[in-house]
């Protein structure tokens, strides 16, 4: 689904049409649970977070006119999650490694190269091929320089590339 087709529904949404929640969970579960799942490293979380996501949106549809929703959404979903860890940090002071501790049930080759990777690594790869965000909206989105999201892309491809043939 396209941004202009988001942007219907996102109208009809704040006009109180049900059906067009229905067409934009559809379309962006997935990609939203998986930018939350890349930074919150917790499957428990990121249920949590990607439903209090779509319960936000359907309680509280965005009213102004949105350029780029998909943009719009991931960088909420992003958001979210960040807020999410930094009140595990204050609340509950639990140390760095419980935060990005793995889901065992998803101890595959390709979870396990993306561990491998810094949180904003993980973040960029997702954005970009899962989400199919560039990387001027992934700039966007993280506030870092164009020039820069590039590079850590490239750096994570490489090291994946590293990890996943074995060094």
């Amino acid at each position: 689904m396209d941004n202009e087709t988001l942007k219907v529904y996102l109208m009809l949404l704040s006009q109180g049409d049900k059906e067009a929640f229905v067409k934009i969970y559809e379309e962006i579960k997935k990609p939203v649970y998986t930018v939350i799942f890349r930074i919150v490293s917790s499957k428990e979380y990121a249920e949590d977070i990607t439903q209090e996501f779509f319960y936000k949106l359907y309680k509280e549809p965005p009213v102004m006119n949105i350029d780029n929703p998909r943009a719009y959404f991931f960088k909420t979903a992003r958001n979210m999650a960040i807020d999410h860890l930094r009140s595990i940090r204050e609340t509950e002071a639990l140390d760095q490694d419980i935060l990005f501790e793995k889901d065992l049930a998803l101890n595959i080759d390709i979870e396990n190269a993306l561990l491998i990777l810094c949180r904003e690594e993980r973040e960029i790869l997702t954005l970009h091929l899962n989400c199919g965000l560039s990387f001027a909206e992934i700039s966007n989105i993280t506030a870092l320089s164009l020039p820069s999201v590039y590079r850590r892309y490239k750096k994570a491809i490489k090291k994946m590339k590293k990890q996943l043939q074995g060094g």
